[in-house]
């Protein structure tokens, strides 16, 4: 599904775009490429085409964040992709003597 909207001018534009609860990917269409790329960086979403609707959902080697409602907030897509799937963890072993754990200063006085 792709909604088209009118707008008045460029800020009216990106202000409609932000003001929803998804956030997956957007399409800019502009013939200034420079003026495209400038409204694309305004965009809440996780993956923006630029004069074509169809890139953010067919190129697949590059890492794509979704944001607000549309996923669960890490990459789909690049390497980056599989790792949404993963949890990290920490495992620490003491192989050696234990350090000696000094709680207070040397210096600390006690009050009699």
């Amino acid at each position: 599904v792709i909604p088209v909207v009118i707008y008045g001018d460029v800020e009216e534009a990106v202000s409609l775009a932000n003001d929803s609860t998804f956030g997956l990917s957007a399409a800019v269409f502009s013939a200034d490429a420079d003026s495209a790329k400038a409204v694309a960086e305004r965009l809440q979403v996780g993956a923006i085409s630029i004069n074509d609707a169809s890139l953010t959902g067919i190129v697949n080697d590059v890492e794509k964040n979704s944001f607000r409602f549309s996923g669960m907030g890490g990459s789909r897509m690049g390497p980056a992709g599989l790792t949404r799937f993963l949890r990290k963890r920490a495992l620490l072993i003491q192989t050696g003597e234990p350090a000696p754990v000094q709680l207070f200063s040397d210096t600390a006085q006690t009050e009699t």
